[in-house]
């Protein structure tokens, strides 16, 4: 499949290629940037690799995944966004990780926007859920401000996390 590029107001949400893993390692390697995630340490550059393969090969299964998010000033990757089925759960989740120097702007509501709109709009998936540490009060913004809203709190991977949800509609 071919993977689409969508463009919001100031980012391009455009397939990963392997050149990708590099800048993607650098982001991974900023401090507190897995904070509200499960602990372990920031993968190897071959791991961050590893990611960009199993990506693009999620695309070709399920017709979604993440994305490499770019920002339009100066078109370098600052991170992903997407979508991605969790079979632990049996549902979609809206995810996204963006590079520290452009927390604040505004950029992960609008990647993942675009991500939910694809996932209902493009996908037909009839639901899409995020997962969110209960003290991420910033990604818990982003998924209220994307539609979703509170459903569940659960343990997943060894954390507590909320449950947000959508439904897609007719």
């Amino acid at each position: 499949m071919k993977i689409p590029t969508i463009q919001t107001h100031r980012l391009f949400l455009r397939p990963w290629t392997p050149e990708d893993a590099p800048v993607l390692f650098q982001i991974l390697q900023e401090p507190e940037i897995f904070q509200y995630f499960p602990p372990s340490p920031p993968p190897t550059l071959e791991k961050t690799g590893r990611y960009i393969t199993h990506q693009l090969a999620h695309w070709q299964d399920r017709g979604y995944g993440h994305w490499a998010v770019i920002s339009q000033d100066d078109n370098r990757v600052v991170g992903w966004a997407g979508l991605e089925y969790l079979p632990e759960l049996d549902q979609t989740e809206v995810a996204y990780l963006l590079s520290r120097k452009v927390w604040g702007r505004g950029y992960a509501t609008e990647a993942a926007r675009a991500a939910v709109g694809f996932g209902f709009e493009t996908c037909r998936l009839p639901g899409i859920i995020g997962l969110v540490h209960p003290e991420n009060a910033a990604s818990i913004r982003v998924l209220e401000k994307c539609g979703l809203v509170f459903t569940d709190r659960l343990t997943l991977w060894g954390l507590e996390m909320l449950r947000y949800s959508a439904r897609r509609q007719e």
